[in-house]
């Protein structure tokens, strides 16, 4: 039996209500903690559980999509299946060739020429993988799982223990949904920052716009690729059950519909429906799922290749630009949208490309 103290006939009584607040506080701290309190109130605590690390043979939940079995096989079926004819950055708009050497002149980021991390493309995880990986036993207690101790008494990263032992870590990783390519100086400068709107649109990158805030820890994409991010948030939260937060979604919601499907956008989930066996439902399904119709496109939805179309005696060619910021005229605006299928240079559906170069 504990000894009583000797201090406590003369101690100042605590008042009551500061009593509560500090009892509140300590049971706020041990629930955080994952310790059991229902004994505080009389309640018998549940028995402890333990759940044994999931073995990497162990067969993903069903209904996952057939995603490549490591991420190097996902930046190769990335690289050479679904962006093969479509070489272009997805943030930026830069082209590169198939050695993955970056044309930064193509996309007006000239001034990062002296950034070693601008000379190579990196498949960007747009729904950020430390963002789901954070809330998965895996990552934050690597220590927990035997699989991930290493031989020399260390243990892996939270990133490399999931990907052994958790197998819907491991799709949802490798989901080329998920995947696009992008010039390693912008991907490393996004980190793994939520999207949203910045006030003020502080511009970092020139021509492209791309803006961060380290600060808050945002970044705002161009116009032209919201509706893409949101809809690949939106599957994201579908297939693997991951938490958006009712802002979020709002936000989403709204650059779906301003930002449609274009016809890139429409062939890339296709090739990756054929790969993986699932698509995205969220751009299949778009005029069900947000009551606005996509704008038809003007080509079919398999984009022609570069090599396929001729060039434009001014030397306009497809896949050298993507967004109205790149155009030096309407004409040329014209040449992208209806040779190329570059739909999202017409907003509005309305026909009529870049309204500040065409409708001066």
């Amino acid at each position: 039996m504990a000894k009583r103290s000797t201090r406590s006939r003369t101690a100042t009584p605590i008042p009551k209500t500061l009593t509560g607040i500090i009892t509140a506080i300590a049971l706020a701290v041990l629930a955080a903690l994952g310790i059991q309190t229902d004994w505080f109130h009389g309640k018998p605590a549940a028995p402890p559980t333990e759940r044994p690390p999931v073995a990497r043979t162990t067969p993903p939940p069903g209904n996952l999509p057939n995603t490549p079995g490591t991420f190097t096989a996902a930046k190769k079926a990335l690289y050479e299946q679904v962006y093969a004819d479509h070489r272009i950055t997805f943030y930026c708009g830069c082209r590169y060739d198939a050695d993955r050497r970056i044309d930064l002149g193509s996309c007006g980021l000239e001034s990062l020429a002296d950034k070693p991390r601008a000379q190579q493309i990196e498949a960007e995880h747009l729904f950020p993988a430390a963002q789901f990986g954070n809330f998965r036993p895996c990552w934050r207690s690597p220590g927990d799982f035997p699989a991930c101790a290493k031989s020399d008494g260390r243990t892996l990263s939270g990133r490399a223990c999931c990907q052994r032992v958790d197998p819907v870590f491991e799709a949802a990783h490798n989901d080329l949904m998920n995947l696009v390519p992008a010039v390693g100086e912008v991907n490393g400068k996004r980190s793994d920052f939520n999207w949203g709107m910045i006030p003020g649109e502080p511009r970092v990158f020139g021509a492209c716009n791309f803006e961060v805030d380290s600060g808050i820890r945002r970044v705002e994409p161009p116009e032209n690729i919201q509706g893409d991010i949101a809809r690949t948030m939106f599957y994201m939260a579908d297939t693997y059950g991951f938490n958006l937060s009712r802002q979020d979604e709002q936000l989403f919601t709204a650059w779906s519909r301003q930002d449609p499907p274009d016809a890139w956008e429409i062939e890339r989930t296709r090739r990756i429906a054929a790969i993986q066996g699932q698509g995205n439902r969220f751009v299949e399904n778009y005029a069900a799922l947000f009551g606005k119709a996509a704008p038809a496109p003007s080509t079919p939805a398999t984009l022609p290749a570069p090599a396929l179309v001729a060039a434009h005696p001014a030397g306009w060619a497809c896949g050298a630009k993507s967004t109205c910021g790149q155009m030096s005229s309407c004409d040329e605006a014209k040449f992208h949208l209806i040779q190329c299928g570059v739909k999202s240079l017409d907003r509005d559906g309305d026909g009529i490309p870049c309204a500040s170069l065409c409708r001066r």
